[in-house]
């Protein structure tokens, strides 16, 4: 799915009530902090092995970061999760620079790629700005330097040097139930992550967006329109797409098919039946053919998925 209306906040806890009990809310960002970790580590396999194939590459680490001004009431959340300070990690991916260079969740931070915590400007409550500006400062001292470097509470200085990915930052949002990619991002809700438990089916719903991004899909609809027909266009590449990029991050490709074939009977009337849509079966149907396509490219290839080489957007 495209994205569609205002951008999903960059912030993964922002729904969480600060008005809950301190247990309640230490629960609650337990298994919010537990979701980001999972959705970090799938996004960051999929965009570092299939670095070798995306046009648009820069060094990452791995990271995302947590602001608790985001909230209502930050002394709250800052009690919850024993912080020093606003700013602090929020989740780390799995086999990453950043978890090699240990950092970890609520690991609080006094300073972010050279920019001390408290230079940064005030924020209201529901408002990001400052985070998107601290992802943006890592993001152009790994581009500048190919590191980044971090300075936590107690005072020590923590360098990460970035590895080559896929341009996409993949987020999670505290609500909602639905994936959209808009040219450099991958948001994801909290509800559909619960829903998809096996970390296979969450790649392929996490691998169809990136696929949006990666084929320049936001940019093509900007300039041409969105009519139901080049939106569907854009749905279909994205589904054929997808088990390429599960293959060269180590996951089953089958598992495009089989997200659809688990949740398409249920939605069979929504998304995955619009005028933008196919509907599930004509998807499964068309993902399975991709496989043997991408096979056959795979032995030619001594096992990579090179889809750079061998994906057409035409068939």
């Amino acid at each position: 799915m495209t994205m569609r209306g205002a951008l999903a906040a960059i912030a993964l806890l922002a729904a969480v009530p600060a008005t809950a009990a301190p247990t309640s809310l230490r629960g609650d960002l337990d298994t919010l902090q537990a979701l980001d970790t999972r959705v970090q580590s799938i996004g960051w396999r999929l965009a570092r092995s299939n670095a070798p194939f995306c046009r648009q590459v820069a060094p990452a680490i791995g990271l995302q970061l947590f602001d608790a001004a985001g909230f209502s009431d930050p002394p709250a959340v800052r009690r919850a999760l024993d912080l020093p300070g606003d700013i602090a990690v929020a989740a780390v991916a799995d086999n990453s620079p950043a978890q090699r260079a240990r950092l970890r969740p609520r690991l609080g931070l006094h300073a972010v790629a050279g920019q001390p915590v408290s230079a940064l400007p005030a924020v209201k409550p529901g408002d990001y700005a400052r985070l998107v500006g601290l992802h943006a400062r890592v993001d152009a001292a790994l581009l500048a330097a190919g590191s980044a470097e971090f300075t936590d509470a107690a005072g020590s200085e923590i360098a990460v040097v970035g590895e080559p990915a896929c341009v996409t930052r993949f987020e999670l949002t505290s609500s909602g139930s639905r994936a959209a990619a808009d040219g450099r991002r991958v948001v994801i809700g909290r509800k559909l992550v619960e829903a998809l438990p096996e970390d296979e089916l969450l790649a392929a719903a996490l691998a169809h967006e990136l696929a949006h991004n990666l084929l320049d899909h936001r940019a093509r609809l900007d300039a041409s329109g969105r009519s139901w027909s080049k939106v569907k266009a854009t749905e279909r590449e994205a589904d054929r797409l997808a088990p390429w990029l599960l293959a060269n991050a180590g996951y089953d490709p089958q598992a495009a098919a089989r997200f659809f074939e688990r949740w398409g009977p249920k939605f069979d009337l929504g998304i995955f039946a619009t005028p933008d849509h196919d509907g599930w079966k004509e998807r499964v149907r068309r993902v399975a053919a991709e496989i043997e396509v991408m096979r056959a490219a795979q032995a030619r290839h001594g096992g990579v998925a090179n889809w750079q080489q061998d994906f057409s957007a035409a068939r």
